[in-house]
């Protein structure tokens, strides 16, 4: 079906104006050019009315309809319309000249809707039935029907159609001999089901769309704050916001939306409309649609997935026993879900990041990509650079996520969730979401206490005893890691992997079954020793090199006095380091001698060890300094002239400005004895 511009205006939704109209048409038509044609015999342009965009049908569909029933018919191609039709009857005309209209009505129906069309199509058909093999006139059918309807002696089929075809509420319900008529017209002029559908379906009351209610975007504005507003606290600044804008305006004054009808609006609202500027990031994109992986087009050991958790539960300290929350690092095999490798250490960092690849590589050959997000144990040069990093060197590619999103790991995310929660719950000292608050705060409190007597060389209470019972040592945590690891693999039937014999895969099957179609490629003993030796690049000066204050000399240095070369060093060990050139090259292993700084070679792991307590020690100083800060006495305010480096209207500085208070009863206080000064 074609229509002009001037067939559309006065169409309410759309520009009152023929300009407006064509406007909006020609920049729908720019994506689909051929909607738009020159109409014959005229200088004006028609669209075709099946291809525009659903809202802009859903808009012009009633303008349509009225049009089609007041207009002369087309002079050619197009018969003349049948006056004597009914509405229905031009409904039928209009949607099959657009089939998009009749497609759009069938969606709008309800489930109520269309067991009330099925039902009137039932007593339509006995109709049908009855003229056909009664050898009877319609009329007659239908005045049979309807006698048998209200003596209640029809089928209970027909009985229950006749109850729900009348659409109407109330114990009683017949149907009238000029509505019966109308279902069987009706459904004689349909040509399939969904034109009989589309007719015989009842109206019901549509209610008001969110983009319908004028007052919604006044309210959003306020509510659509990211400091997580309550409705109820938005809905008084609106309510404010409304009385200022229409002050002096009684009528839209008494006509302020209540608060029940704002729930009504948000109800309307889809989730990520509703969110919208509350939430972002994470928050913003977990609501959002997503990208799902497809991982049957990759093999065992293609992509490694990393990432490091808090475990939700407290351990005693391998140092000085102290309880404390351990970091654990799970390195996952993407397609398998096979966990192949993982860590525990203090908190998240690169050694711990190395320490677990390096066992999953031992036991579960090379992987093509890293995995992992941008965390300080993840993104480092010590595993990136060109070419003293660990995975270059290895020749495993790294990717990393956006940052902030986590949905980007769901696998070790949803991984994290099933083995470290289960791991933890078995220790007393969880404290998951699941725990009991009461009882965590208590567990918590004995154990400090009895931690703080055992470290003065106090007698433990029996109270005390039991609580740090309840501690678990380093050594019991790994333990309860493998066995988690270990179930996790073997046991754990996952719901992403494939179904045998009706039950879902564990990891470990499904990478053995993989595994008989691939090889993997091992590291060497001496290949993951040297391989997993981070490096860094130094400059070579007359037999000398330092790593990390550390002063290390061998006489063949001396032949790449100047250079820049590549020094890998032992995180556990600093009495030696190997050089090479930044070819690969291998120059000589050069010896701790004569450190300048320190008295004894300092190994990596304990100069991060060194780092961290200072960090925690710097936390603890400004703490202790805000502390200090709060029995300062408040400084007032004195009486100076600052008017000369003021301008304008904020030279006016009053002559006896009050203090600066901490509490409002010293305000208070002050101002009561200023007032009985005064007088």
């Amino acid at each position: 079906m074609w229509i002009t511009v001037a067939d559309l205006v006065g169409c309410k939704g759309l520009p009152s104006t023929e300009r407006g109209c064509r406007k909006l048409l020609d920049k729908v038509a720019l994506n689909m050019p051929d909607i738009r044609r020159k109409k014959a015999g005229s200088k004006a342009f028609e669209y075709d009315v099946s291809y525009l965009p659903s809202n802009i049908q859903s808009l012009i569909e009633p303008h349509l309809l009225k049009h089609v029933i007041t207009s002369r018919a087309p002079q050619r191609n197009v018969a003349k319309l049948d006056t004597k039709k009914t509405s229905n009857s031009s409904t039928l005309d209009l949607m099959r000249q657009c089939p998009s209209l009749l497609e759009n009505k069938i969606n709008e129906l309800t489930d109520n809707q269309r067991q009330i069309a099925d039902a009137r199509m039932s007593l339509a058909i006995e109709v049908l039935r009855i003229e056909e093999q009664a050898s009877t006139s319609r009329i007659r059918a239908i005045r049979f029907i309807i006698e048998q309807a209200k003596a209640a002696a029809l089928p209970e089929r027909l009985m229950l159609a006749v109850n729900r075809a009348n659409a109407r509420k109330g114990s009683t319900r017949v149907i009238g001999e000029r509505s019966l008529n109308q279902w069987v017209v009706d459904y004689l002029r349909g040509k399939d089901a969904a034109e009989r559908l589309a007719l015989l379906a009842p109206g019901h009351h549509k209610a008001k769309k969110a983009v319908e209610i004028s007052w919604l975007p006044m309210f959003l504005a306020i509510y659509r704050q990211p400091n997580g507003i309550s409705i109820a606290e938005a809905y008084r600044q609106f309510c404010d916001e409304w009385a200022t804008v229409y002050e002096g305006q009684p009528a839209m004054l008494n006509v302020v939306p209540s608060l029940d009808a704002v729930h009504r609006a948000l109800a309307k609202l889809p989730k990520i409309t509703r969110m919208k500027g509350r939430v972002t990031g994470a928050a913003l994109r977990a609501i959002q649609t997503y990208v799902k992986r497809d991982w049957s087009q990759l093999t065992v050991n293609d992509v490694w997935i990393g990432d490091g958790h808090g475990l939700k539960m407290k351990v005693a300290h391998p140092e000085h026993g102290q309880p404390f929350i351990p970091e654990i690092t799970l390195i996952m095999d993407g397609v398998s879900r096979f966990v192949v490798g993982w860590s525990i250490s203090l908190s998240e960092n690169t050694i711990a990041v190395a320490d677990a690849l390096r066992h999953g590589m031992s036991r579960n050959g090379l992987p093509l990509f890293y995995y992992s997000d941008n965390g300080g144990g993840e993104k480092n040069h010590l595993f990136d650079a060109d070419i003293t990093g660990i995975l270059p060197r290895l020749g495993v590619g790294h990717e990393t996520g956006i940052p902030g999103n986590p949905q980007g790991r769901g696998i070790i995310e949803r991984a994290h969730q099933t083995i470290l929660f289960r791991i933890a719950r078995q220790f007393a000292t969880f404290h998951g979401s699941s725990a009991d608050r009461d009882s965590v705060r208590i567990t918590s409190r004995q154990i400090v206490s009895a931690v703080n007597a055992r470290n003065q060389d106090k007698e433990l209470s029996t109270t005390q005893r039991n609580a740090l019972a309840k501690l678990p040592s380093w050594n019991q945590l790994i333990d309860a890691i493998e066995d988690g690891v270990e179930w996790y693999n073997s046991q754990h039937e996952h719901s992403e992997l494939p179904k045998r014999n009706g039950r879902h895969m564990t990891p470990a099957s499904y990478r053995a079954e993989l595994l008989e179609k691939n090889e993997l490629h091992y590291l060497s003993e001496l290949e993951l020793r040297d391989m997993f030796m981070p490096q860094v690049v130094r400059v070579a000066q007359r037999g000398w090199l330092s790593v990390f204050n550390n002063e290390y000399f061998a006489e063949e240095l001396i032949n790449v006095d100047g250079e820049r070369v590549s020094v890998a060093f032992d995180i556990h060990s600093a009495d030696r380091v190997i050089v090479r050139k930044l070819d690969g090259t291998f120059v000589c292993e050069a010896v701790f001698n004569g450190n300048k700084r320190a008295a004894f070679p300092v190994a990596f792991v304990e100069k991060a060890r060194a780092e961290r307590t200072k960090r925690r020690l710097n936390l603890v100083e400004k703490k202790a300094e805000e502390i200090k800060a709060e029995l300062r006495p408040v400084i007032g305010i004195e009486n100076k002239d600052f008017s000369s480096l003021l301008s304008g209207e904020f030279q006016h500085v009053s002559e006896n400005p009050e203090p600066i208070f901490m509490f409002e009863s010293e305000r208070e206080e002050y101002r009561a004895k200023q007032l009985k000064t005064a007088r």
